[in-house]
């Protein structure tokens, strides 16, 4: 945390604290945060981490203490997530997963209250709730932003929740055993195959084009076509 008013790059680089779970501070895993968050008032602190947990931290503590409160279920590996606070006064906590559900916990307990689909392409990467309405927009893979507001007239069920999270639970397990690098072979192989799909809807709406002309551009050669069936694990690339 910097503060504006008091950076002194004299002083610890003009750090005025930090926040990190302690099991984090020496692990292996070299997670990073992909997003942080204020509360509605400023006193806490929420952050997601790849391929681990979010985190609330409570901003009045002292440099280096401990988080509050654990968040677990979804998975943030693929792609970048985002995470947010939901309600007038933040009580709940809201973020995607590379499952293509949308996770949101009570803060206080920590518990899953509600469990949706949000993405067919398999990922939901940003939340943004409404400031003052019980309304909340995402987005992910998909070419649309979805709309969510409470009007069931029913309770939810939660069906499926915990199948999902454990398999959300042993994916990231198998791949801590391969690899711990943010860009592993799942966020290439998601990029990868988005960069391809804007490739082929750009095509399509360039003037002149017919179905002809867009079908010989975007045929696949025989390694594209192998890449694409055997998915994430396919790619071996890793960054330098």
């Amino acid at each position: 945390i910097y503060d504006q008013r008091k950076i002194d790059e004299n002083e610890n680089n003009g750090v005025l604290k930090k926040f990190c779970p302690h099991h984090l501070v020496n692990s292996e895993s070299k997670a990073n945060i992909t997003c942080l968050v204020y509360s509605h008032d400023g006193t806490e602190l929420l952050a997601s981490y790849n391929d681990e947990d979010i985190y609330l931290f409570n901003s009045s503590h002292s440099d280096g203490a401990q988080y509050i409160k654990r968040y677990k279920g979804h998975r943030n590996n693929a792609t970048v997530k985002g995470v947010n606070f939901y309600g007038p006064k933040s009580e709940f906590v809201v973020s995607g997963s590379d499952c293509g559900h949308i996770f949101l916990w009570e803060k206080a307990s920590c518990q899953i209250i509600q469990f949706m689909e949000g993405d067919k392409g398999g990922v939901v990467n940003c939340l943004e709730p409404h400031p003052h309405l019980p309304v909340l927009a995402t987005s992910g893979l998909d070419h649309d932003v979805k709309i969510w507001a409470p009007t069931a007239e029913t309770s939810t069920e939660l069906t499926g929740l915990k199948d999902v999270i454990k398999k959300n639970k042993r994916e990231r397990d198998e791949d801590s055993l391969h690899h711990t690098d943010l860009f592993d072979s799942h966020m290439l192989w998601f990029l990868m195959h988005h960069l391809r799909q804007r490739r082929h809807h750009r095509r399509w709406r360039e003037p002149g084009v017919g179905a002809t002309d867009a079908d010989s551009d975007e045929s696949p050669s025989s390694s594209d076509t192998s890449d694409e069936e055997e998915g994430p694990d396919r790619v071996q690339c890793m960054p330098s």
